[in-house]
């Protein structure tokens, strides 16, 4: 008896160290690999401030930025582990919390901004219900951008690009097409390619001009193909769990306030793309552009490599509610 009492007096003292004060409050942790500094810092941080203003301190955003909790892989974990409440993620973890917004992101699918804004305000509704069906809530959406190819060695076809030595990212759907077009890359952490660039164990790689800027690719780089490959959004997002524990009385505060955020960045992305892309050439970096038949020998290693990820990265639905978007989008831009 005695045992059992001192139990349950022992379990109550430990709940009561855990429970949160009266009165405290909420603070969510984030991590992200954007760096301090950047686009997208600044507008989160802007956010951070905004909020505890608008909640009077009740709820405070906490960001750990640059990479600082480990890829996007690892951040993922450690929401699950409860060590942190939320991110803001820009590739993999989005096709992880959400495998449909891998549909939008399929290389090839989209030519412009214009296209990439219809598509993508069509499918939102639908991609939200996806994020909270998987216990996730997303907060607002971002533009990562489109990427773009860049290499030591010329690469304005798809022979070219085969002929040197590419980068593995993390990417299933990548991956497919490294397949389908008799590719062989090399994996490797996106903190190790300067230096592989340098030593030219890598001579072609791939990313949105203001990342590759950023992690300074463009000391190493002689030739960029303007062919958009993919195209890429981010966003934040919370786990459910998390999102419940803000009092309901601030919720449509700290939505209102993040999703501004997110929606702020896409028209700074693309200036800033333009702006590096500019950067790039005035270095010397010399812009390959993709004769039509070139360009179509891209979409043709798409197209081939589009049976063995429709159904399976991403659902057969959301392929088919993104081409119905894309060909409302054409029609209208049609003269």
């Amino acid at each position: 008896m005695k045992t059992m009492l001192k139990k349950c007096v022992l379990g109550l003292v430990g709940a009561l160290l855990l429970a949160q004060p009266a009165g405290a409050a909420v603070v969510l942790k984030l991590a992200t690999m954007a760096p301090e500094g950047s686009i997208w810092m600044n507008a989160l941080n802007k956010a951070r401030d905004e909020i505890d203003a608008a909640t009077g301190g009740e709820v405070k955003l906490k960001f750990y930025p640059g990479g600082i909790m480990g890829a996007e892989k690892d951040v993922l974990f450690k929401i699950k582990m409860g060590q942190l409440q939320g991110g803001g993620f820009m590739g993999y973890a989005i096709g992880q919390i959400c495998p449909d917004a891998n549909a939008l992101m399929f290389p090839m699918l989209l030519r412009d901004y214009a296209e990439a804004d219809a598509v993508f305000a069509a499918l939102r509704p639908y991609l939200e219900e996806k994020v909270r069906a998987a216990g996730w809530e997303a907060m607002g959406w971002t533009e990562v951008g489109f990427s773009y190819m860049y290499g030591v060695k010329p690469i304005r076809n798809i022979d070219q690009m085969r002929a040197t030595k590419v980068w593995g990212i993390e990417s299933v759907m990548l991956k497919e097409l490294f397949a389908k077009a008799n590719i062989v890359s090399i994996p490797m952490a996106i903190t190790d390619v300067l230096t592989s660039l340098q030593t030219g164990a890598l001579e072609t790689v791939f990313s949105p001009p203001t990342a590759a800027v950023a992690v300074q690719w463009p000391s190493r780089l002689r030739y960029y193909n303007t062919t958009r490959l993919t195209y890429a959004f981010g966003g934040v997002f919370l786990s459910q769990a998390a999102w419940k524990s803000v009092p309901e009385a601030f919720r449509a505060d700290v939505r209102r306030i993040l999703d501004g955020a997110c929606s702020s960045l896409t028209p700074l992305v693309r200036k800033s793309d333009t702006e590096a892309l500019e950067y790039m050439r005035s270095t010397g970096i010399e812009a390959q552009e993709a004769s039509p038949g070139e360009y179509q020998g891209f979409v043709a290693v798409a197209d081939a490599a589009l049976a063995n990820v429709r159904g399976k990265i991403f659902s057969a639905e959301a392929w088919d509610r993104v081409q119905a978007a894309l060909a409302d989008a054409r029609a209208a831009a049609a003269p």
